[in-house]
């Protein structure tokens, strides 16, 4: 590759990030390969990095997990992948051998090249170039007939949503809320109502921009705003006594304790947010009405399943992609993304513009 340096958004601490001239990435390893970033995102992970509260991103740090690629290099021990060829990249690696891979809990892999994207593992995606650790295990080569659009949100926020919608063991027929309606929670409706079968869905935001994007796509039956709705009248309307599952995306005590208050007896709460502090938990509300909470980082399970939903038109993402800029204007998609400006509900990043 001839270009030697390139264009990458660095976190350098705590409210400190600025678009630099970074050397372009090498391969490293044989199993490596280097991707030109057609299309990447700005995740809410990206915006909680940013302010300091996941503690465990050394610095300096290129930013991003949720990205596609033109493959332009590959390792001597890749297979699978030619240059030229488009993918999808799962937003963190693992190596699948050691002792936690094999307990089924990646995302405490200790390999060296473990990790999600931009945070703890290899430097991330909001760049020009990327090095892909792992490569052939990690890029999913992207359909004819589909475009980068159609697939930036599959191993993230898709997958994210699958991931607490499975915990919460959502069943034909069964009532289900989702507290917080951003991208995560966007898709946990999506896949709820038109995967898994749920009979009603409850769509909960203090935005009511979220509320009525849920509602106007069907994927929610009942949208709640609780600063100008009563939030448990109306939830006791709806279901006649309690939610039979509720995934929470939110990360702070009062939509978590907010879940179980709502939950009926015997109910499952599943919560897939990044809590940026400690919170306390109702226990005797929790003991007394027998309910099951369920938490956890998702590790891309159903990513295949939901590519070929993709590609049958079942599902699609499309709808909450409603910012795009060139990373050149990354700085901007942070300040609208992170503090909801805009009706903001998803910013992509296109390629950086000389």
């Amino acid at each position: 590759m001839e270009k030697k340096t390139m264009k990458a958004l660095v976190y350098h601490g705590p409210n400190q990030f600025s678009l630099d001239d970074v050397p372009v990435p090498r391969i490293l390893k044989p199993t490596d390969a280097i991707g030109r970033v057609t299309l990447s995102a700005i995740c809410t992970s990206d915006v909680h990095i940013v302010h300091g509260d996941i503690k465990n991103v050394i610095t300096p740090k290129i930013l991003g997990h949720e990205f596609c690629v033109e493959i332009v290099e590959i390792g001597s021990a890749v297979t699978g992948l030619q240059p030229g060829d488009r993918a999808h990249v799962l937003p963190g690696t693992f190596c699948g051998e050691c002792a936690y891979c094999k307990m089924g809990v990646n995302i405490l892999c200790k390999n060296d090249d473990s990790g999600c994207f931009g945070a703890n593992g290899p430097d991330g995606c909001q760049a020009e170039y990327i090095r892909i650790p792992l490569a052939s295990d990690f890029c999913i080569k992207i359909p004819e007939g589909l475009k980068e659009e159609d697939v930036i949100l599959l191993g993230d926020m898709l997958a994210t949503a699958w991931f607490g919608v499975k915990n919460a063991r959502v069943r034909e027929g069964q009532s289900v809320a989702v507290i917080g309606v951003g991208p995560v929670g966007l898709c946990a409706c999506l896949l709820a109502k038109k995967v898994f079968g749920a009979k009603q869905v409850i769509a909960i935001d203090i935005l009511q921009y979220r509320v009525e994007l849920a509602l106007t796509e069907g994927i929610a039956d009942v949208g709640i705003n609780p600063h100008t709705e009563d939030l448990r009248s109306k939830i006791m309307q709806a279901t006649g006594g309690g939610v039979d599952a509720i995934i929470e995306t939110v990360g702070i005590s009062e939509t978590l304790n907010m879940a179980f208050a709502f939950t009926k007896p015997g109910g499952i709460v599943s919560t897939v947010a990044i809590f940026a502090e400690p919170v306390e938990l109702p226990m005797q509300e929790i003991v007394y009405k027998n309910l099951e909470f369920r938490s956890g980082i998702q590790s891309c399970e159903g990513v295949a399943e939901m590519l070929q939903m993709i590609q049958d038109g079942k599902i699609s993402t499309k709808f909450m992609q409603t910012h795009r800029a060139p990373l050149n204007a990354i700085s901007k998609g942070y300040d609208i993304f992170g503090n909801k400006k805009e009706g903001c509900v998803k910013w992509l990043v296109t390629p950086y513009e000389e």
